[in-house]
């Protein structure tokens, strides 16, 4: 074969995604051998470059089909080191060029591997490389509305902009867990052709504290009682204070920015990429938001969330969550 030319029978997937990794593999096996799959043989974090030629050059003896998955290999995890070694890859990385078409390789890397090593740019030469990776929150809604949309459904306005906002907030998202998702919210709906709010409060509940979005709607409003009723229930423990003082730093902050920018006459334009919110979505959401609360505000949440953090630090448990956020609603009225 020439030099550079990529093998169809050969990939090299790797990415942050696991989930994504084992799906492609599944897929690009089931595809290649038109559903009959052959039992591949299995390399996970283990093998040796001898051992992955015989697998290679091996054949059944009731099928000349063959599959070789290679599963983080320790050359994609270490530079080799002796001229034995070195060597050894090369004659691999020869075999890997020349498998006939009965024979499909796929090795997968969880994770991001050094695409700077020769290891990584030969085998990009001759494999179909495919990065499996987790999506960006700020792309995770439009990619949501899509695979939605394939459906023949869409998202009322209301309920884009409330997906925006629960999405911002996750750490890593999946493709197939919007997928799932998806499908949920599919059967939820029925024949109906929208979707609105109240099906998305109800179906993402498994994946994200939902109570938290409330209260910090509760408290742009300074709803007193609402404060009082929920915020031991929103703040349970350790974790979900992280992750909720986190979602409403972020909502405060946003505003302050907002604020600052629209009162030096910036263009909504600049003020998007300051925020870093490609949707209009997510933007229309924070201003509705901002409308609620002063620059003032902004700041005294901010500086407050940021002492009280500082104070639990250190030991100090004079002051509580519900403190500081009784404390907003009154002073900042």
């Amino acid at each position: 074969m020439a030099l550079n030319e990529v093998k169809k029978n050969c990939y090299f997937l790797y990415g942050d995604d696991p989930v994504l990794l084992n799906e492609r593999k599944s897929d690009i096996l089931n595809t290649y051998f038109k559903g009959n799959p052959p039992e591949p043989a299995y390399f996970e974090g283990k093998g040796s470059f001898e051992e992955y030629r015989n697998a290679l050059c091996g054949q059944s003896l009731f099928s000349s089909d063959t599959a070789v998955l290679i599963q983080n290999p320790f050359f994609l995890k270490k530079a080799v080191k002796s001229e034995k070694e070195e060597e050894q890859q090369k004659e691999f990385l020869e075999t890997a060029r020349e498998i006939p078409e009965e024979t499909l390789l796929i090795i997968l890397f969880e994770g991001k591997p050094d695409a700077r090593t020769k290891v990584v740019k030969k085998l990009k030469k001759f494999c179909v490389a495919e990065e499996m990776g987790f999506i960006k929150p700020d792309q995770a809604a439009g990619i949501m509305a899509q695979i939605l949309g394939e459906r023949g459904k869409r998202f009322e306005p209301e309920a884009r902009e409330y997906l925006e906002e629960v999405l911002s907030t996750w750490e890593n998202v999946s493709r197939p867990l919007l997928e799932v998702e998806v499908e949920k919210i599919d059967l939820m709906t029925g024949k109906r052709v929208t979707v609105p709010k109240r099906v998305l409060e109800f179906s993402l509940p498994g994946y994200v504290n939902q109570g938290v979005f409330a209260f910090a709607d509760a408290l742009l409003s300074k709803k007193v009682k609402q404060i009082l009723e929920s915020t031991d229930k929103v703040f349970k423990d350790t974790s979900t204070e992280i992750s909720g003082l986190g979602l409403i730093s972020s909502k405060f902050r946003n505003i302050k920015i907002l604020k600052e920018m629209e009162r030096a006459r910036m263009p909504e334009s600049k003020i998007r990429e300051a925020l870093g919110m490609r949707s209009p979505y997510a933007y229309r959401y924070l201003k509705r938001d901002a409308d609620k609360v002063t620059e003032k505000d902004a700041e005294w949440m901010l500086l407050g969330i940021f002492n009280y953090q500082l104070k639990k630090r250190m030991g100090d448990r004079d002051m509580s969550l519900k403190d500081l956020f009784l404390k907003y609603c009154m002073e900042r009225r």
